[in-house]
């Protein structure tokens, strides 16, 4: 899911890739409001995936974030 969630990051919210590495807080990766906002839009219309602004801001990593995204698409998967 990490590298989905760089790809999402770079490409929809217009992030730089570099300081998107899995150890890095949301603030030392450039995710701001507005990246979690873009986040949130594009995990809803191209996954399904229904994560509001607060949970996503509330990940320590963007790993942990990376594990939020894993941990929903299982569990919209098993539903269906």
């Amino acid at each position: 899911m990490f590298v989905q969630l760089k790809k999402i990051l770079t490409g929809q919210a217009a992030l730089p890739a570099d300081p998107i590495v899995p150890d890095a807080t949301l603030a030392q990766a450039g995710i701001d409001s507005m990246a979690v906002t873009v986040l949130s839009m594009v995990l809803e219309d191209n996954m399904g995936l229904v994560i509001d602004e607060d949970e996503l801001s509330k990940a320590a990593t963007v790993a942990e974030l990376a594990d939020l995204i894993a941990r929903r698409a299982s569990a919209v998967a098993v539903r269906d």
